[in-house]
């Protein structure tokens, strides 16, 4: 009789193949000009399909100049897909747009978003926060559309709005 049981092969290592410490990659457009910028302090690879982790990850999304920034999203730690398709932020993520954009400011803070840079989109179910010049809202989960004036704001929602004053 045999068996089709087998001895466990060792276990795949998670331990980093690569690291790099003061990373700093820059996506440019099919015109050289900067669509995205990812930096952190330190970024380990992982074996395989694993992926890649950064720690403390900022990410800054230019308009189609390369040159003003729209949006700097912030995280405690980062995960890259190995097929670099999508990007996590995990822990306490903080996305802000500055007045110098030439858009209305402002900051959404939440948890655990998924960045899909091909998309220019972040998604995330956690709550979340946004404030800008004219209010300030809440809502379970949200995608914000990065290269668009908009979010989608997708359940619980509740807020406040003024009017600007004339």
């Amino acid at each position: 009789m045999e068996s089709s049981l087998r001895q466990p092969g060792p276990a795949e290592s998670q331990a980093p193949v690569l690291t790099v410490e003061s990373f700093r990659a820059v996506r440019l457009t099919v015109a050289g000009l900067r669509e995205y910028v990812v930096e952190a302090p330190l970024l380990a690879q992982l074996p395989g399909q694993l992926g890649t982790r950064i720690e403390r990850p900022t990410m800054d999304w230019y308009q189609p100049d390369g040159q003003t920034r729209e949006w700097r999203l912030r995280a405690e730690q980062g995960w890259i897909a190995a097929d670099n398709q999508t990007l996590r932020l995990e822990g306490a993520v903080e996305m802000t747009r500055a007045a110098e954009s030439g858009k209305p400011p402002a900051t959404i803070t939440t948890r655990d978003v998924l960045v899909r840079p091909a998309e220019r989109r972040a998604e995330t179910a956690a709550p979340a926060r946004a404030v800008t010049p004219g209010g300030e809202l809440r809502t379970i989960g949200l995608r914000a559309f990065l290269d668009q004036e908009r979010l989608e704001l997708l359940s619980e929602v509740r807020g406040v709005y003024e009017p600007p004053k004339r």
